[in-house]
């Protein structure tokens, strides 16, 4: 699934979140290389150019199928996504670890970043962002890890309504704080 695709899925969401009261952030996030898969056995994933252990998440979050990236998660009782995504890439290891999290937002109307802080991923520098913006109109409140170990990137993102970011931003720390590159 192309960057474009899974913009509009996301929009797709949103625009439901208008309609129906129901948000289901799905990640909009891709990949450098739309043909890549991975698997996921237990708490390892892996692809054809990394591998790595991710952490526990509570079992209000289920494991979504999208195709395009690494790992989605979703919590339906607070409209939440989660997702995980790696690039093996060299020529894109020269990047900030701030540019790649802006990266991160294209599509986001009114992005404003709240707080933005250096922090520390499996002994590695992380860049942890909070943004608010918005898309159609709809208002959203994200938070981005991104960090980079040998020639991957590792992007994390959680979405929500500003409602409920609240609600799951613990899980999304823990989650981060558990993973570890192999």
């Amino acid at each position: 699934m192309n960057r474009l695709s899974i913009y509009s899925l996301l929009l797709i969401s949103i625009i439901g979140l208008n309609s129906c009261g129901v948000t289901k952030f799905i990640g909009y996030y891709a990949s450098a290389d739309d043909d890549k898969s991975g698997s996921l056995n237990g708490q390892v994933f892996q692809t054809d150019d990394t591998s790595y252990r991710i952490g526990t998440l509570p079992a209000l979050w289920e494991r979504s199928k999208v195709d395009g990236g690494d790992l989605v998660f979703t919590n339906p009782q607070i409209n939440a996504t989660m997702t995980l995504n790696s690039t093996c890439n060299e020529k894109k290891k020269n990047y900030s670890l701030r540019a790649l999290s802006e990266s991160l937002l294209i599509g986001i109307k009114g992005k404003e970043a709240l707080e933005r802080k250096e922090i520390t991923v499996d002994g590695q520098p992380a860049l942890r962002t909070i943004y608010t913006g918005s898309m159609n109109n709809v208002p959203i409140q994200i938070a981005t890890v991104v960090l980079k170990k040998d020639i991957c990137i590792y992007d994390f993102t959680y979405a929500s309504s500003p409602q409920n970011f609240d609600l799951g931003i613990a899980d999304f720390d823990n989650f981060v704080s558990q993973f570890k590159a192999l």
